[in-house]
């Protein structure tokens, strides 16, 4: 029986043992953890978060568009939007649905991290556009 023998150069091993390495830090990182590193993207999932507060945004015009940026401030960019009544989890901080994900700007508002369960995308959303107290928290 003859035995074949297999080069592989170590560059390439190299190579795939750091992409499988920063795939199971990705896949393995939880969701909320995801977007909570960044101030608006999109991966945002209720289903793998372990906690939340889900409610609605609201505005006076049904069909205004109600941005969702980057940070806590209309100084940040516009990543993505949401139209009243749009089901929305208010994020929080370490798993404490009690501790949500805010901040306040320099005019005074306080701003929401949000995700949106249908898009997944995540970003930050004005107080008066975030439907208060809460439909229902789930720990």
């Amino acid at each position: 029986m003859t035995k074949l023998k297999c080069f592989v150069p170590r560059r390439l091993v190299q190579a795939q043992i750091a992409l499988v390495a920063s795939l199971a830090s990705v896949v393995l990182m939880p969701a909320d953890a995801l977007a909570r590193t960044a101030g608006a993207g999109v991966g945002y999932s209720g289903q793998t978060d372990v906690s939340y507060c889900a409610t609605r945004l609201t505005s006076r015009d049904r069909n205004t568009r109600i941005n969702v940026r980057e940070g806590p401030g209309t100084n940040f960019e516009a990543r993505h939007y949401g139209l009243s009544n749009d089901w929305v989890d208010i994020l929080n901080r370490n798993g404490n649905p009690n501790n949500w994900m805010s901040a306040q700007d320099g005019t005074g508002y306080t701003w929401y991290q949000v995700g949106f369960p249908a898009s997944r995308a995540y970003g930050w959303v004005r107080e008066d556009f975030v439907a208060l107290p809460p439909v229902e928290c789930r720990n």
